[in-house]
């Protein structure tokens, strides 16, 4: 709907910036990283051996929801896209809209997201496994924690690619790697034991049965393909690497580039001297972010930033 007034007018230069490419590594990251996740919801499965099939299929509806929203934003509205495009529809109800949807979606899944965090807090407070008012205080103290949290950085995109760049990168590319060349060389290596074993002692070979064995960074080496060996190491260094560069770039941009001051200091800085300006909430499009399907920019616009992604 906004495409027959910003589309025309859509400014798209590329910068050529290495700190927006780490930025969005860790945006991807967190879009797509679930794997913390995926062991309890393959073991949760009626049929847990159909796990590949679901988590094909998942990242696939995933890219079809994402593509078209990333794809026809930047066509309509070019440059003048920051955090979220929601920001940059300019028809207000179907801003209001999609704000509301996404409220309500955020209602019912901060209890599932938060849950593990709020099972692990009972457990260091040491809170009875039933409910009851320490239980209700501990949780209630974890969700005040993390409001406390997002009102201390407004601006969520920077939030966004920190989690993505550290945490997201951890569980998604350097661990899940490093996990199975353990576990596949420990499979192989009891494999290679039970073959040695006399199939006539039973004694022995219950005792191998019990016995867990741990493989060793050797083990890795003398257990594991030359070809899986180097994939999975590739995903791990690409994933430190990545990681490391889009947290930094994260915390750089948190703290200089797109820092914003909380509302509970903003509250005690209210003496100093501000430049007061009846502006709007929409971010316009055009090349300099001034263009409205209402005409009148002035009330409609928020403050351009032509330097975003600079």
């Amino acid at each position: 709907m906004d495409s027959a007034t910003c589309a025309p007018h859509s400014y798209h230069q590329i910068n050529i910036n290495p700190t927006n490419y780490f930025l969005s590594l860790g945006t991807i990251l967190f879009a797509y990283g679930g794997h913390s996740g995926f062991p309890t919801t393959q073991h949760d499965m009626k049929k847990p051996e159909d796990f590949t099939k679901s988590s094909i299929l998942a990242f696939i509806v995933l890219t079809l929801l994402y593509l078209p929203v990333c794809l026809f934003g930047y066509f309509v509205y070019g440059n003048s896209l920051r955090d979220s495009v929601t920001s940059s529809i300019q028809h207000v109800w179907i801003q209001q809209l999609a704000n509301f949807l996404i409220t309500g979606h955020a209602i019912f899944s901060v209890i599932i997201v938060l849950n593990p965090i709020n099972q692990t807090a009972e457990k260091f407070c040491k809170v009875p496994p039933k409910f009851g008012i320490q239980r209700v205080l501990v949780r209630a103290a974890v969700l005040g924690l993390a409001i406390f949290v997002a009102e201390s950085v407004p601006t969520f995109g920077p939030l966004l690619d920190l989690s993505g760049g550290s945490t997201q990168s951890s569980m998604s590319l350097i661990f899940p790697p490093i996990c199975y060349l353990f576990l596949n060389a420990a499979e192989k290596k009891m494999e290679m034991r039970r073959a040695w074993l006399n199939k006539a002692d039973k004694k022995i070979e219950m005792h191998f049965e019990s016995f867990k064995q741990r493989a060793t960074i050797s083990d890795v080496f003398n257990y594991t393909d030359v070809k899986m060996l180097f994939v999975c190491t590739f995903i791990s260094a690409f994933g430190l690497l990545g990681g490391l560069a889009a947290t930094f770039s994260a915390i750089r941009a948190l703290t200089f580039t797109h820092f914003v001051p909380p509302c509970y200091i903003s509250a005690f800085t209210s003496s100093i001297k501000e430049e007061v300006t009846n502006m709007g909430t929409i971010n316009c499009c055009g090349a300099y972010q001034n263009i409205s399907i209402y005409g009148k920019p002035e009330n409609y616009c928020s403050e351009a930033d032509l330097h975003f992604y600079s």
